[in-house]
């Protein structure tokens, strides 16, 4: 099996499973485990789609992976600043996206 396939095949699993674990209501998108399943696996498929390359599937692949790693240091840079300001820093007081 060629690394590429291997890459797509980890890639896979980590994109489903961060997938199912928030559809499950096991994570949310405020977890540094969603935000790296989706930045690992959008990764590995970014590398598998280079070679040979598939255009379409790389970029978007790219803007997911680069949009997963935003996410995991925008809950770093989130959870620094509530623990030095004595907030509680746990997943549920860090919001990651905008609320309506």
């Amino acid at each position: 099996m060629s690394p590429m396939v291997v890459f797509g095949l980890i890639a896979s699993v980590a994109l489903l499973a961060a997938f199912a674990l928030l559809n499950l209501g096991k994570l949310t998108p405020d977890h540094y485990t969603y935000q790296a399943l989706n930045f690992v696996g959008a990764g590995f498929l970014t590398a598998s789609a280079a070679n040979p390359l598939n255009v379409g599937v790389f970029w978007t692949e790219l803007i997911w992976s680069l949009l997963g790693l935003y996410g995991i240091i925008n809950i770093w840079l989130t959870r620094r600043k509530r623990s030095q300001g004595g907030a509680d820093p746990s997943p549920d007081a860090v919001s990651t996206r905008s609320e309506v």
